[in-house]
């Protein structure tokens, strides 16, 4: 059975994310995966990852973690993304759950974050399916974040 698994960034699966493709009606609504790994390199809060189908890498993935923020802000999702020839075959829930995993096992996560446009129904609703509940703010008056509360 294919195992999804995140991935550290490395030389060999970076080029890899680099050719990843969106769907059409996707491009426009994330930042392309070079520019998030670029960013990664000069913030040192983002963490880039690779998402693999065994060997096979699918998506890409990056968080971040700000000890500075506010407890709801702390931990979050900036980017997100699984190959359009990967999609609707049930690796992005698989991925995102693991991801959160990842983020419950710190003790001072009780929230994580992330968003998206507020037009963006099928994220939305991929989002809620996971228990992400749409705060109604606007992160920079442009896309509405979602929340998981973790732990109390």
């Amino acid at each position: 059975m294919a195992q999804i698994s995140i991935q550290e960034l490395t030389v060999e699966n970076m080029y890899k994310c680099l050719d990843l493709k969106l769907a059409e009606d996707q491009v426009d609504r994330i930042a392309p995966n070079v520019y998030s790994i670029a960013e990664s390199k000069v913030n040192p809060n983002f963490t880039p990852y690779a998402i693999q189908l065994d060997e096979e890498v699918i998506g890409f993935v990056m968080t971040e973690y700000d000890p500075k923020e506010i407890e709801e802000r702390k931990y979050w999702i900036p980017r997100f993304m699984i190959d359009v020839s990967y999609q609707r075959k049930g690796y992005g829930k698989e991925a995102m759950q693991q991801v959160i995993g990842m983020f419950k096992g710190n003790d001072d996560c009780h929230y994580i974050s992330l968003s998206t446009e507020p037009d963006n129904y099928s994220a939305l609703r991929f989002y809620e399916s996971l228990g992400f509940v749409n705060t109604g703010e606007l992160l920079e008056e442009r896309e509405t974040i979602l929340l998981l509360k973790v732990r109390e």
